[in-house]
């Protein structure tokens, strides 16, 4: 039977809160904390959570093109139906955007559509999507692809010089001033540092202290320095947490079994996928009643549009979005997520007549 990880899944909800906390930029007190601000690495933690469960759940179960075909049509159905009804749910924007004027953005293209919808955005020269957060869902599906063609080599299942030496080579291209997409390179760094990481879950005595310090740790890392030097530290530092916390042997693991962290874990990706459809729709709105009654909730700060009332009550506004974004989640993972990626699997295997849990 395949273990859950209860402890990592719940991180996993609250890093989805972070990212749409950052994303929805707010004059006021939490949009200005440092670790908000640099809340885009928590997709850094998503990547080497991926790589560790990835590793865990099929690392032994790819050894011919089958198998390899086999996983690489369920990586899809777990991703591609909410990907594609979020992206969906911008079409209004992007007509909006031509008829309006609204000024949301070149990313509302056709060629973008195009790019999203078969899932290439991460390998284009910029990786725009519709959906600001979709380059991670596509940068990591191809990194899947990578993951189970590797595996076919006995030698990748064997010894961990291979995802090292992707891991190790991919944040030195990161870091090479070249004009390029480095987006896949981001996941390609993260992700084979998670399959490091679950070679290591076995090999290692975690201690319950070092759940709290790692934690510690990553929190001050992240409201101390910068961005640019947290995209080299923390995917090593998650590959840490991600170790200490699979063990579950800690204070901390035991608080974050309760169930609404683990509820937001299964809401996760939903969670990751749609909050940045509900900023759009109150970017739209600010612009559209600005244009006609010449009033705007929301302020132009060092090139992004920031929500102000002109209150310093501000942040409330987090708790009904995130309140909105979390019960959303909940209908797309049930009715979108989990009832087409069946629907996917039930059509494949039963043509294929190999399907299997």
């Amino acid at each position: 039977m395949i273990k859950r990880f209860e402890s990592l899944d719940a991180f996993r909800g609250i890093a989805a809160l972070m990212v749409a906390i950052f994303h929805l930029n707010v004059v006021g007190g939490v949009s200005n904390l440092a670790i908000v601000k640099n809340s885009p690495l928590f997709v850094e933690f998503f990547f080497v959570l991926s790589g560790f469960v990835i590793s865990y759940s099929y690392g032994n179960r790819i050894s011919n093109f089958s198998e390899f075909a086999d996983f690489s049509i369920k990586r899809f159905a777990r991703i591609w139906p909410l990907h594609i009804f979020m992206l969906v749910l911008f079409i209004p924007f992007a007509l909006a955007n031509i008829t309006f004027g609204l000024d949301l953005g070149e990313r509302f293209s056709l060629y973008s559509f195009i790019s999203s919808f078969f899932l290439v955005q991460s390998l284009t020269i910029n990786g725009e999507s519709w959906n600001i957060v979709a380059w991670s869902i596509s940068s990591e599906f191809y990194t899947y692809i990578l993951f189970g063609a590797l595996s076919l080599i006995p030698f990748f299942k064997e010894k961990a010089i291979i995802p090292l030496c992707i891991a190790v080579v991919s944040m030195l291209l990161m870091n090479i001033d070249m004009d390029t997409n480095k987006l896949i390179l981001r996941c390609f760094a993260s992700f084979f540092l998670g399959c490091l990481a679950f070679r290591c879950y076995l090999n290692v005595v975690i201690k319950p202290w070092m759940e709290i310090t790692s934690i510690i740790i990553v929190i001050t890392t992240m409201s101390l320095l910068d961005r640019q030097i947290l995209y080299v530290l923390m995917p090593p530092l998650f590959f840490i947490v991600v170790i200490i916390f699979s063990h579950e042997s800690g204070p901390l693991s035991k608080v974050l079994k309760i169930k609404p962290l683990q509820t937001l874990g299964v809401l996760s990706y939903s969670i990751y996928l749609s909050h940045a459809w509900f900023i759009t729709t109150l970017k739209s709105f600010s612009i559209i009643i600005d244009k006609f009654f010449g009033y705007s909730f929301m302020r132009m700060i060092e090139g992004e549009r920031f929500i102000d009332f002109g209150s310093s009550l501000n942040d409330l506004i987090f708790v009904p979005f995130l309140t909105i974004v979390i019960i959303f989640s909940y209908f797309t993972h049930k009715y979108i997520e989990l009832k087409f990626q069946k629907k996917i699997l039930n059509t494949y295997f039963s043509k294929t007549q190999a399907y299997a849990n």
